[in-house]
């Protein structure tokens, strides 16, 4: 899909960074399985900190160790580690704007622990193109008052903020941002993380989303 002339999900300072938050890899000398949000954040904080830099992308694809409730391995099936949109890390209260005009398709609160919390999908129609849509997790609350499904909202339009654990899903402040090309009927609950088994199924339905952010060069936002 060619997606051309959006306006910026989040303004950054120009200077983001690409974090590795891959299996086995580490922050700041430390291996960040298994950690808890806190210990987590710290580790990102710090990690801008040092390259001078409030921004850093996760990326796309990229198989993790992160996601360790019972959500992403329910009984003995193999458990979720894909992730299948672009997280950008920053301060808890900045804003996050539609890229493109659409309207608001979705809006809840996922609030089981590492969901997306308070989320938004927007529904985007371009010249003769199928509708897709755009997935917003780990909001601010107070989006679930600003916004209605149905709503009509502009390209550049401020749609939600960053949202801060624990009512974020419980996550250290990002915003998780997906591509959709068909939701598939399953609502609030479309995946954001897939299984390594059914990767290419999942991907292709949420195919990069890295041309939302011109900034970087689109192969180091994708593992």
């Amino acid at each position: 899909m060619q997606i051309d002339n959006t306006a910026s999900v989040i303004a950054t300072d120009g200077n983001a960074i690409v974090l590795d938050l891959s299996a086995g890899s580490r922050l700041c000398g430390e291996t960040i399985a298994g950690l808890d949000v806190d210990h987590l954040g710290r580790l990102i904080n710090q990690t801008m900190v040092d390259a001078g830099t409030g921004f850093a992308f996760g990326r796309y694809a990229e198989p993790r160790e992160l996601y360790t409730s019972k959500q992403f391995a329910a009984g003995d099936t193999e458990p979720r580690t894909i992730h299948m949109g672009i997280d950008l890390f920053c301060g808890a209260g900045t804003p996050v704007t539609a890229p493109l005009a659409g309207s608001v398709e979705l809006l809840a609160n996922n609030e089981t622990e590492l969901d997306y919390g308070p989320m938004v999908v927007l529904r985007h129609q371009i010249a003769s193109t199928d509708p897709f849509f755009t997935l917003y997790g780990h909001l601010g609350a107070e989006v679930l008052d600003l916004l209605n499904v149905g709503q009509v909202v502009n390209a550049g339009q401020q749609i939600a903020t960053v949202g801060s654990p624990p009512t974020n899903g419980n996550w250290p402040p990002h915003l998780h941002f997906q591509l959709i090309l068909d939701l598939l009927d399953l609502g609030v609950d479309f995946p954001g993380v897939a299984r390594k088994s059914e990767r290419e199924y999942w991907l292709g339905l949420s195919p990069s989303p890295a041309a939302f952010f011109p900034e970087c060069d689109p192969q180091d936002l994708e593992f």
